[in-house]
């Protein structure tokens, strides 16, 4: 048979070639360490897992390379987050009164802490987001102009008070040891603010446990619960503390300073347990 004839055909062929050959990086398995065998408790047996019990684990690329390429990721990974905190610092610094309301709200309302996570996350908020956001901001900055303005006319119609005797009177008394002094006077009990709270210099006002205001810079700042006739009452008492804190302990039976029965003469002919009234300064 002439063969000549399909001769012509075997430029059209493609060759076949080899097919490449991978390098492979062959290790001891890092669960059995090449044993094979898995000491610790596995639902699998006594075979290890991860290499099915040959002890070998077979990798394209050396262990070497294989770390170089994690510790990129992970360069790659910190940069990423690097520039995504720099742009949500920027977003923050660029809408200053949203980022207020947001960092202000967020401890207490779950909408605000979603937005301020979404911004450190993303780097900014969807413009839907943003809307809802000012918005929210805007109706909390009405609410404090208008708390700031009934606060200012209670401070104008807060009634006037001198407790230059009491002030006076504690003084003293923690001069003399007493860290926090009390005076029961009526049926109130005055104490100091803390020196280091938001009302430092102020004194409190209570009736049993209701708290009925705070005395700050000559005024009687009083809370609802607080009537214009309990008012009357704390504003006489605190004219002259002392005659009130005999009047107490000649009314109850008890030392208005130390709130102890009076037991012996002295003291109940007085009003007031004489220790006590030094360290007050009567």
């Amino acid at each position: 048979m002439n063969t000549d004839i399909f001769a012509h055909l075997a430029d059209d062929v493609p060759a076949i070639g080899t097919p490449e050959l991978k390098t492979l990086f062959i290790e001891d398995c890092p669960k059995c360490a090449g044993s094979g065998i898995y000491n610790g408790h596995s639902r699998y047996g006594l075979r290890c897992f991860a290499c099915k019990g040959s002890g070998r684990l077979e990798f394209t690329t050396s262990k070497e390379q294989r770390q170089k390429n994690r510790d990129a990721a992970a360069r790659r990974k910190a940069n990423a987050e690097q520039a995504k905190a720099e742009q949500a610092a920027s977003w923050l610094k660029d809408h200053p009164a949203e980022a207020a309301w947001m960092q202000e709200s967020a401890e207490r309302f779950e909408f605000a802490r979603s937005m301020l996570e979404a911004v450190n996350k993303w780097g900014a908020l969807t413009e839907r987001q943003l809307e809802t956001v000012q918005r929210l901001a805007a109706q909390s900055a009405e609410r404090k102009a208008k708390w700031a303005e009934e606060r200012k006319a209670r401070e104008e119609a807060a009634p006037a008070v001198s407790v230059e005797a009491i002030e006076v009177a504690f003084g003293k008394a923690q001069q003399a040891g007493i860290a926090r002094p009390k005076l029961r006077l009526d049926t109130f009990v005055f104490s100091p603010a803390p020196a280091a709270g938001k009302n430092a210099g102020a004194l409190y006002v209570k009736e049993g446990e209701a708290y009925l205001g705070k005395i700050l810079n000559g005024r009687l700042f009083a809370t609802r619960d607080c009537s214009q006739e309990i008012q009357d009452r704390i504003l006489a008492v605190a004219a002259d503390p002392e005659q009130a804190a005999v009047a107490y302990g000649k009314r109850f039976g008890s030392c208005s300073v130390c709130s102890r029965q009076l037991t012996n003469e002295e003291s109940i002919n007085r009003g007031i347990g004489p220790i006590c009234a030094s360290r007050f300064g009567w």
